[in-house]
């Protein structure tokens, strides 16, 4: 008999995070277990780990509700690794989350429900609850009410990455997530912001709906590392900035005239980022401009994959 047909492949990737699997592979058990009517399974990438990840993964599928296909992907990039997952996943929906998220579990059922009706390809984000109430609010979509991305909108944060669903026939329009992006990549961020941008300018309706969610347990307690997450994605949306600068279609030099403004607004005492996180417009702009400097100087040697 020919194999069944999948409903949902869920694509999860890792590095070096062995100790902290179990929590997220049991909330996606859970999840399985009650949506039992659909076919399901989970694509797991092993990002190049050189602790047991994959034996932690091995050991809960033996008794999974669910089945699971296990890739070993040696290069390192979130992009890369998700690339992977993409091309080895065999449902009709894909859907994205985190290591370090746990699935609601009415997820599979949400999912399957949102995109039951759809005629065409739709991509969808759902909420990012904060795992743990000592974690610094970051990283996180809590908004309760369902929004539709349009031209007026910045693609990052619309929707994130470890919440994020679409049906297999959108990569024929967008394709694979450029490599150069996301963390792992030489632009360290931004890979998820890439695809939902390319997908908007090909005609793809974006939608974020917090019916469907994950609660990220990220673990950022200190200022610091916040602040260089921050950076991090600063640096990002720069080479972002840079890739689509001369794109008629897109509008992100509108976005990056919007950061300019607002840090010349911080710079006279009008407009403050975060007093409460320590983060201001200027050094978002200064990690900005440095993206798209470093965009630009290695343009003639990363190319996406």
């Amino acid at each position: 008999m020919p194999p069944q047909p999948v409903d949902i492949s869920l694509i999860i990737s890792s590095r070096n995070r062995a100790y902290g699997l179990t929590n997220c592979l049991d909330a996606v058990s859970a999840a399985a277990r009650q949506a039992s009517y659909l076919r399901l399974e989970l694509v797991f990438v092993d990002n190049g780990s050189s602790d047991g990840t994959s034996d932690v993964v091995r050991q809960w599928a033996a008794n999974a509700p669910l089945k699971t296909n296990l890739i070993y992907e040696a290069t390192p990039g979130l992009a890369v690794a998700r690339n992977t997952g993409m091309k080895a996943a065999v449902g009709r929906i894909l859907a994205f989350t985190d290591d370090d998220c746990e699935l609601f579990p009415d997820y599979f059922s949400t999912v399957a429900a949102l995109f039951a009706g759809d005629t065409g390809p739709i991509m969808r984000g759902g909420r990012i609850e904060l795992g743990d109430a000592r974690d610094l609010p970051v990283t996180i979509k809590t908004e309760l009410e369902p929004a539709t991305l349009t031209s007026d909108l910045h693609a990052g944060g619309f929707i994130h990455g470890a919440n994020m669903a679409f049906p297999r026939t959108l990569i024929d329009k967008v394709g694979l997530f450029d490599t150069r992006f996301g963390a792992g990549s030489p632009f360290r961020s931004g890979e998820d912001t890439d695809y939902v941008h390319r997908a908007f300018n090909a005609g793809i309706r974006v939608e974020y709906l917090p019916d469907f969610a994950v609660k990220h347990f990220h673990g950022r307690r200190e200022l610091g590392d916040v602040k260089k997450l921050q950076s991090g994605y600063a640096f990002g949306n720069g080479a972002l900035y840079a890739k689509y600068l001369f794109d008629r279609r897109s509008n992100m030099r509108g976005m990056l005239r919007w950061d300019i403004r607002q840090a010349v607004l911080e710079a006279v005492g009008r407009r403050k980022l975060s007093d409460e996180l320590g983060l201001t417009y200027r050094s978002q702009l200064r990690d900005n401009l440095t993206g798209m400097l470093a965009y630009w100087r290695g343009q003639k040697t990363q190319r996406p994959a």
